[in-house]
């Protein structure tokens, strides 16, 4: 089946954003990939995100809440990010690799579920109280185990009858090879 993309507006679009996945583009510009408050998923060129003196500096780590302005793009999915400002002070994950693993986790499920430009607000909260949660507390699997029943029921796949793991399996979508590591962890932790 073949969607044709629309999008909301040529002109400048301002939304809180958290960045769930970034790689190269080429050896100066970056894709950095968010989850938007207003948007859902979207994926945006940071040209000379790599270089010292670029205005993205210092903004683009994982997993932090800013505001970002971009421009959309009327040929491809992959927009024009313009810029990014902390909405507080640093707040990134630096509490262990557990945590980090469990960060990634949680947005990898989001990059999965959420289909692009596709407003999700109530994901992107959840995402959101996920990692404030994982700076404060060390990740247990309670804390899992509460996004994925959260994230089925946003995304209107929850069913009460199976598990958790069985509703978001249902949707077709394999779950991340990243769930069994945590899962091991947590378990040893716990322990």
């Amino acid at each position: 089946m073949h969607h044709e993309l629309s999008f909301p507006s040529k002109e400048m679009q301002l939304t809180k954003a958290l960045l769930i996945r970034k790689y190269r583009l080429s050896e100066t510009s970056l894709i950095t990939v968010w989850l938007t408050q207003e948007h859902g998923k979207i994926k945006t060129t940071a040209q000379g995100a790599m270089q010292q003196e670029s205005p993205f500096a210092g903004c683009l780590e994982l997993f932090r809440e800013v505001m970002i302005s971009f421009l959309w793009s009327t040929k491809s999915d992959l927009h024009y990010l313009k810029e990014v400002t902390p909405v507080t002070p640093q707040d990134s994950l630096h509490v262990g690799y557990l945590t980090l693993l469990s960060a990634s986790y949680f947005a990898e499920l989001c990059d999965l579920f959420v289909e692009p430009s596709h407003p999700v607000p109530e994901i992107f909260d959840l995402l959101s109280r996920a990692l404030k949660f994982l700076n404060k507390n060390r990740p247990t699997l309670r804390a899992l185990r509460h996004f994925e029943k959260e994230l089925a029921k946003a995304l209107g796949i929850y069913n009460p009858c199976i598990s958790t793991e069985e509703s978001l399996c249902a949707a077709g979508i394999h779950l991340p090879p990243s769930r069994k590591k945590l899962l091991t962890r947590i378990f040893h932790t716990e322990s």
